[in-house]
């Protein structure tokens, strides 16, 4: 719901502040999937070592393939976990602490997938490789960690959508933390008029930009908009 936005989100540049285990890589290597295949681009979706590419594309992603008979389809000419080709195109997966791993690779939209714990200097080179499109596309995603590198870089060029939910009392506005939490009745709340907000609540929020006309498109996606995720926990 919250990611389906975002999913459909063809923006140059795109920067999300998220939480962890939102199912956020899976999204984007899904839409990934579907750009080099429609768009007809090549993509390098990076992460933060080749560790976590073997964990992420081995232990989740090609699992996922396996059990879909398009990806299946779509990759059968070449499927290794570095590189799947889709249709004509190429998403390459690579980590990001050898200044090797950005050699002789070109793109026209670079993933980066946890950015705040990627080598920034790598990130750069990756950055080089996108020198021949016409496209130049870059999204950054992230737990944010330190002010002023990684995600938080580039959040203040963003328009910094929030998902804004309504309660009963037709109040609206984005959950935050502690505001929105209820400790004694374990529930999420309204920060205005205190009342419960219920998961479904949740669910059927909206994006709404804090800033308009800017070149970024931004997301601000905490844990506690994740239905599954309770107030309790």
């Amino acid at each position: 719901f919250y990611l389906f936005e975002l999913y459909r989100d063809w923006s140059p540049h795109i920067v999300g502040l998220k939480a962890a285990q939102i199912k956020f890589s899976t999204t984007m290597a899904l839409k990934a999937f579907w750009a080099a295949k429609n768009k007809k681009i090549d993509i390098i979706y990076t992460l933060p070592t080749f560790d976590d590419v073997l964990k992420f594309v081995g232990g989740k992603l090609n699992r996922i393939v396996a059990q879909n008979p398009v990806l299946l389809e779509w990759t059968k000419d070449r499927d290794t976990i570095d590189q799947k080709k889709v249709g004509n195109n190429l998403i390459h997966f690579r980590g990001t602490w050898s200044p090797k791993a950005a050699i002789m690779v070109s793109s026209d939209l670079n993933i980066y997938d946890e950015v705040d714990f990627s080598k920034e200097s790598v990130v750069e080179q990756y950055s080089s490789r996108l020198q021949a499109s016409t496209k130049k596309w870059e999204w950054y995603f992230s737990h944010p960690t330190v002010e002023g590198r990684g995600v938080s870089k580039f959040w203040p060029l963003a328009d910094q959508k929030h998902w804004f939910v309504k309660c009963s009392n037709n109040h609206e506005w984005y959950l935050d933390f502690p505001d929105c939490v209820d400790f004694e009745r374990k529930v999420f709340q309204c920060a205005k008029c205190h009342i419960e907000i219920t998961d479904e609540q949740r669910r059927k929020g909206r994006w709404i930009k804090k800033f308009k006309n800017r070149d970024w498109s931004g997301y601000w996606i905490p844990l506690l908009i994740a239905p599954w995720v309770s107030a309790e926990k």
